[in-house]
């Protein structure tokens, strides 16, 4: 544990009883103070004797032999007197490097705006006239704190800088960032960050062919070797090796769920479908006793589906969408093909070798479901050009047959909430006090097609402070974090929460000084968002990877991760909270539906190096609730924020 921690006479003895000052007049007074520590790390005592350190925010008030209270490494705002152990900005920055492949060009965009204003430049362009008027804005004080955080920039070394900001953007103070050049960075900046979502090691711009494991086969019966071993991450009924029954998720199996009555409460009731061979099925159907259905994943037109599979091997491979059981009415639309170039040609078993032909290969190919396709389930196959050099395969080479069912235009609108704050284990080390907390949230409605990304204005609530947070404590958090009147494709929200000092004075700065760079990123999220509809740059490549708009969680993954290296380059503020969320209207639909099971248990780990676990409480009719579990091993902490989602309309 990176600690620093400060005792100070005159401190509140309230907050801790193993602090017992016996005396706290004054600092000339002198006092008694009896201290019984237990820490792993390391633990600085100040006292009134010791002399005032030579860089300091501020200065030693006259007449006042008290020095300022010290600062945490790397931070530009004093501890608060009785505060918790900080980490440092190194420890910090270690986590965002480890946990983070793509530069953020949002806080690249701060620091060098900040470089300029600083430098006395003028506003050469609308952009940078609002993000000057956010730091006119700053008082004195504040302006000091911007100084110092661009000096903590300055001095991470380089290849760190190159990891954390991106480089692409101008860094001369004397060369202006206009929203044009912001746009592009920021729209290279998601599509990488896709890439990352979707496992792709390649740049999602370039297409390649996966390798040729066609064989001739010499059976009565054709084998599928143009596999579909996945449709957005569903396995189908066509993976290899085979799997039992009993092996599929309950995601991947149709349910039909409805509402019933328990002791006087409407709950939720769901049964997997069954009958495939009746017709019960809206797809394919396992060979079972039952003929169990396999799920149709719902998709929203305009957006995009990810196959997996086996001998993607042609660029010009095209995907046919015929709706179910009229056999015509075929739309034959383009992909996007990228092979898997990592999992080996061959491999020797028992001596013998063999070509990897199962769905331990993970080509992939992506498609644009047309916006103006009719709702209803479509079948899903590949044709592809023989390229093989084998004739009997045919040409084109046809895939086994998966089914998606394309949702109607949602007029639907939605509203996501939050509940309460809890506590499972509050920050250590528990004797120096409770905790602080301090949560906030953005929200962010999201359109985006082929050809425009339109980030809505933002949505934020800031919690009060919760003070004197125990383990085991609960605290009110209700607020509407999100609503929507007009239609949209999808919405971010990004939470964060921070234990932060209690000291009034020094929180009051920290805040202030947060809340100009959050008013600076909706003053640069809000340009970016004119500058890609006015030039006509969209997410083409990046809405190739399918995933449900991964739009939406790559723009909340870049938010959230400007706002951590911000935090980190200057306030002693310490990371509890972090999740960033992206949903589609689809998403929230399915959410909101008693027609569709409440979805698993999921886990992640965030570029803040946060444990995430979230654990569904169930449905109530257009209702949805959950609680998301943070952990923080450094904190040794461990928070619950309680959400609701609600159809209202």
């Amino acid at each position: 544990m990176d600690t620093t921690s400060a005792l100070s006479a005159g401190q509140d003895s309230a907050r801790d009883s193993s602090r017992n000052p016996k005396e706290s007049a004054d600092c000339k007074g002198g006092c008694d103070i009896d201290i019984h520590i237990h820490s792993r790390g390391d633990v600085n005592i100040y006292n009134c004797t010791a002399p005032a350190p030579k860089e300091q925010p501020s200065p030693t008030p006259p007449g006042d032999d008290c020095p300022p209270p010290p600062t945490a490494e790397g931070a530009c705002v004093p501890l608060g007197l009785g505060a918790k152990p900080k980490q440092s900005r190194q420890r910090k920055l270690e986590k965002l490097l480890a946990n983070n492949r793509v530069p953020s060009t949002l806080a690249a965009s701060f620091f060098h705006v900040s470089r300029r204003f600083l430098a006395g430049q003028s506003a050469a362009n609308p952009f940078e006239e609002s993000a000057f008027g956010v730091l006119r804005s700053l008082t004195p004080e504040l302006r000091a704190v911007l100084s110092c955080s661009l000096r903590s920039f300055d001095s991470i070394p380089s290849n760190d800088r190159g990891r954390l900001f991106d480089a692409s953007l101008p860094s001369d103070p004397n060369v202006p960032l206009d929203a044009s050049t912001l746009a592009v960075a920021f729209s290279r900046e998601l599509t990488e960050r896709v890439g990352d979502l979707a496992s792709v090691s390649i740049e999602p711009e370039q297409e390649r062919p996966g390798q040729n494991r066609f064989f001739e086969d010499e059976s009565e019966v054709p084998l599928t070797q143009l596999r579909i071993c996945r449709v957005n991450g569903l396995r189908t009924l066509n993976f290899t090796p085979t799997l039992e029954p009993g092996d599929y998720l309950p995601a991947e199996l149709e349910q039909h769920c409805e509402p019933i009555l328990v002791d006087g409460e409407v709950q939720q009731n769901c049964e997997v479908l069954r009958g495939g061979l009746d017709g019960n099925c809206p797809g394919n159907f396992l060979f079972d006793d039952e003929n169990t259905c396999l799920r149709v994943p719902e998709i929203q037109g305009g957006t995009g589906v990810i196959l997996e599979g086996v001998n993607f091997i042609s660029l010009d491979a095209t995907v046919r969408l015929t709706p179910k059981g009229s056999g015509t009415g075929t739309r034959e639309v383009e992909a996007h093909v990228f092979g898997d170039l990592t999992t080996p040609l061959n491999e020797v078993v028992d001596g013998e070798t063999r070509t990897i032909r199962d769905c331990r290969v993970r080509d992939r190919l992506t498609f644009r479901v047309p916006d103006d396709l009719p709702s209803g389930v479509y079948s899903v196959q590949i044709a592809m050009p023989n390229e093989t050099g084998i004739p009997t395969l045919g040409n084109p080479i046809l895939s086994n047959e998966e089914f998606i069912r394309i949702a109607p235009p949602s007029t639907a609108r939605f509203q996501i909430a939050s509940e309460k704050l809890r506590a499972r284990k509050e920050t250590a080390p528990a004797f120096f006090g409770s905790d602080e907390v301090r949560v906030r949230v953005s929200a962010f409605p999201i359109t985006a097609t082929l050809t425009r990304l339109l980030l809505g204005a933002e949505q934020r609530f800031d919690s009060p402070e919760f003070t004197d947070v125990d383990s085991g404590d609960v605290r009110e958090m209700k607020a509407v974090l999100f609503s929507h009147q007009q239609p949209i494709d999808g919405v971010v929200l990004t939470i964060l929460g921070f234990e932060i000092d209690s000291e009034k004075a020094f929180e009051k700065q920290i805040d202030s000084f947060t809340d100009a760079f959050y008013e600076y990123l909706k003053e640069a999220i809000t340009e970016i968002g004119k500058a890609l509809t006015t030039a006509g740059i969209g997410p083409k490549d990046v809405l190739k990877f399918g995933l449900k708009h991964p739009i939406v969680l790559a723009i909340a993954a870049a938010v959230v991760l400007a706002v951590l290296i911000f935090v980190a380059l200057w306030a002693p503020a310490d990371l509890i909270i972090e999740d960033e969320i992206g949903l589609t209207v689809t998403d929230l639909d399915e959410l909101t539906s008693f027609a569709f099971p409440s979805p698993g248990i999921s886990e992640y780990t965030t570029p803040g190096d946060i444990e995430v676990k979230v654990t569904p409480l169930g449905k109530a009719p257009s209702e949805y609730r959950e609680f998301r579990e943070y952990r923080s091993d450094d904190e040794d902490s461990n928070y619950e924020v309680f959400l609701r989602y609600n159809r209202v309309a």
